[in-house]
């Protein structure tokens, strides 16, 4: 009784541990575009590090064939497996330049992402939404999509 009591009390302490290894890595899979209904999207991958609660990677969205937006991002994960993640400073891409060189304000092209990580021996999963940063929260136009990965590798 008092070992199977230890193994249980173990896998308690040791279980949020091996949630934050498993995040770390390479997701794979859908970021749509054209609001919260919208099914067309682009290819997506997120390269996750995991440290404590605190989340670092980066985001590549595979516009076209030589067409990649890449953001570093930062964030954290909390106790209900949900995460958090938000896109910081970066260079800005020659499109992007482009764009702000015709009056569309920087903060177009800044994300945050909130997602739910489903931990799974064989297909975990983040599903989530991603939404626009902008000063008018609330504005008709700002963009929002979902998010749909899956982690790279997990299966044999």
């Amino acid at each position: 009784m008092k070992i199977t009591l230890a193994i249980a009390l173990a896998a308690v302490l040791f279980l949020p541990l091996n949630a934050q290894k498993g995040l770390s890595g390479l997701w794979e899979g859908v970021i749509t575009e054209g609001g919260l209904h919208s099914k067309e999207g682009y290819r997506f991958q997120l390269y996750l590090e995991v440290k404590g609660k605190d989340i670092e990677g980066r985001s590549y969205i595979f516009v076209s064939v030589d067409s990649i937006v890449q953001m570093d991002l930062r964030g954290k994960l909390y106790q209900d497996n949900s995460v958090y993640l938000e896109e910081v400073g970066r260079e800005w891409t020659e499109a992007e330049e482009a764009a702000i060189e015709e009056g569309v304000p920087p903060g177009k092209f800044s994300r945050k992402y909130q997602f739910i990580y489903k931990r799974s021996i064989w297909d975990p999963s983040l599903e989530g939404y991603w939404q626009e940063v902008t000063p008018m929260p609330f504005y008709f136009k700002r963009e929002r999509g979902k998010i749909f990965l899956e982690k790279k590798g997990s299966k044999a």
